[in-house]
């Protein structure tokens, strides 16, 4: 058969043939070697499997579903057929796309879509932060029929080794309201070693001042007591905090512009379904890790300071930032960290670069990543206000 991305000269030059046997051979129907399958069956599963696929996707859709993949739709075929074999997610993909039952067409590559790497994403450094990572954002402002005024809904979403994905609204962007959602949501889920978010005013909180540690960041620094590392993705580049931009699209898609909302109540019911649906798949799919006595969660009489920041012993926060020139400092090469600028080399030029600022050494450290290698190009003093 063809091979994937390989064309029929490449195919006739390795096995020494003929271009036009090689095309006679890829049109036929039935292989004549024994091997056991015809073309357009299924090699190691059966049609009843197939067909099993189909009406559980059916269901899924007329029943108005947020969530329709495949790996939703394996679980649903985990739970209606117990005990019997589980057939693989190249499956379900498989018998989706051949019943016609797709629903989104297929991303399509395009050019620059491995821009990241080309540009020295610090992936391996993000990684190495800790265990469990948790992304938060707010899907911009909503407006209602008969309402002036905006709808504020807040999210957070799992984006390593555990997947859940919830929203909520709330009575405005601020960072009260997003500290209120999180200090509930963790009381019954655990506790990440990552929070990752934009950089937000909401979420950074420094206003023009310089330097300066605002209330949301001091909810999360002194969270640091049970192990939390603040990470502000890269300004203006949503695809440097994928995990989360994407969820926050399927709200958008599959929530909002789907429905049509008079009253604030029927917006939370269908949050509500929205979250029910995403909690399905996360205590489904990740039963086991979630029974680990290693997970931490926030006590409910734990009140978190937000005012002042407790200690900073082995405290830090982390920033993804893009290298590039700024008019305001005379072409020099940098970044910006909490309003403050700090110069780097030309070289860095155009690419990305992982910052740690200490806060109990009011010091900072720029590494740059390549091919696997992480090398600090910066250590200097960062001081900082509260």
């Amino acid at each position: 058969m063809k091979r994937q991305g390989v064309g029929v000269n490449a195919i006739a030059r390795q096995l020494n043939t003929r271009k036009a046997t090689v095309s006679r051979w890829l049109k036929v129907s039935v292989y004549e070697d024994a091997r056991g399958w015809q073309k357009g069956t299924y090699r190691s599963h059966t049609g009843v499997e197939a067909k099993r696929i189909i009406e559980l996707k059916k269901e899924r859709i007329e029943g108005k579903k947020y969530f329709l993949g495949s790996p939703h739709i394996r679980m649903d075929y985990a739970k209606k057929f117990t005990g019997e074999k589980l057939p693989s997610l190249w499956f379900f993909d498989q018998v989706v796309r051949d019943a016609g039952l797709q629903t989104h067409e297929p991303k399509k590559k395009k050019r620059g879509q491995d821009i990241v790497k080309r540009l020295r994403f610090p992936m391996q450094s993000i990684v190495k932060l800790g265990r469990i990572q948790q992304s938060s954002d707010f899907i911009g402002k909503k407006w209602i029929t008969g309402r002036s005024e905006p709808i504020s809904i807040f999210s957070t979403s799992y984006y390593q080794w555990l997947q859940l994905y919830q929203i909520w609204r709330t009575e405005a962007e601020s960072a009260t309201c997003a500290i209120v959602k999180l200090s509930a949501f963790w009381q019954k889920n655990p506790l990440p070693d990552v929070m990752r978010m934009d950089n937000g005013m909401t979420f950074r909180g420094t206003g023009a001042d310089v330097a300066r540690v605002g209330t949301f960041l001091k909810f999360l620094l002194n969270l640091l007591n049970l192990g939390v590392t603040p990470l502000f993705s890269s300004p203006y580049q949503s695809y440097t905090n994928p995990h989360i931009e994407g969820y926050n699209r399927t709200f958008t898609e599959k929530l909002w512009e789907r429905n049509t909302f008079v009253t604030t109540d029927e917006i939370d019911v269908e949050c509500s379904r929205f979250n029910t649906e995403s909690r399905e798949y996360y205590e489904y799919a990740f039963s086991e890790r979630l029974e680990q006595k290693s997970l931490r969660f926030l006590l409910p009489d734990r009140a978190i300071v937000t005012n002042v920041l407790t200690n900073t012993r082995g405290k830090k926060v982390c920033f993804i930032r893009f290298v590039e020139c700024w008019k305001e400092r005379d072409q020099k090469a940098g970044i910006i960290l909490l309003n403050r600028f700090v110069f780097l080399p030309k070289v860095y030029l155009n690419q990305y670069v992982f910052v740690t600022v200490n806060l109990e050494t009011s010091t900072l450290s720029v590494v740059s990543e390549h091919d696997g290698v992480v090398d600090e190009i910066l250590q200097q003093p960062f001081p900082y206000s509260l």
